[in-house]
């Protein structure tokens, strides 16, 4: 499969079956940033073991923290719907990246007094980064698919399952991969 789409902000990123990179093996990346000096993303569905109430305990309930990359893997970063949240930066699509973080915590705990549900939130430990020209060369290696809205999952609702049901989508070879197990070694 060709793929003709180019990244930029607000694409996806899916990564073809058995490119050999232990973090990336799986993954669906949302890309917050596309320019000359590289890109940005996160990872949408590696869950970790992590809530983010472990790190804003004024939070309700129990959000999943998500692997978001490989760089700054200490430090959590969130995308949402808030345009109106003070020092967020637009990240495509409706979606936006980081913020006051006391702000947000209002608003999510708001958002769920009131059971807004369009207001969203994903929360990631670290994030996805590639040098300027980095990623373009990966894509022309073949190790990346893009995808350009409309996507068939809502970046921040996207679980652990979400690469499988991207490769059903594209269909063909990729659907094979589908139920493939994780270690194909395993089959």
């Amino acid at each position: 499969m060709q793929n003709k789409n180019r990244p930029q902000e607000g694409t996806l990123l899916i990564s073809r079956p058995l490119i050999g990179d232990g973090f990336f093996e799986q993954s669906v990346v949302y890309l917050t940033t596309h320019d000359q000096d590289g890109s940005m993303g996160f990872t949408l569905n590696k869950q970790s073991a992590l809530i983010a109430q472990d790190f804003m305990n004024q939070l309700p309930g129990e959000d999943p923290i998500f692997y978001g990359g490989p760089v700054e893997g200490d430090a959590l970063f969130y995308l949402h719907t808030l345009d109106t949240l003070n020092g967020a930066m637009p990240a495509g699509n409706g979606l936006f990246l980081g913020g006051d973080y006391t702000v947000l915590q209002d608003a999510i705990k708001t958002a769920r007094e009131l059971n807004l549900d369009s207001a969203k939130f994903k929360f990631f430990l670290g994030y996805s980064g590639w040098a300027a020209g980095q990623l373009e060369e990966e894509i022309s290696h073949g190790t990346w698919i893009v995808l350009t809205p409309p996507f068939e999952i809502e970046p921040l609702s996207m679980t652990n399952e979400a690469w499988r049901i991207y490769m059903k989508t594209l269909g063909g070879e990729f659907a094979l991969w589908a139920n493939a197990p994780d270690d194909p070694s395993m089959n």
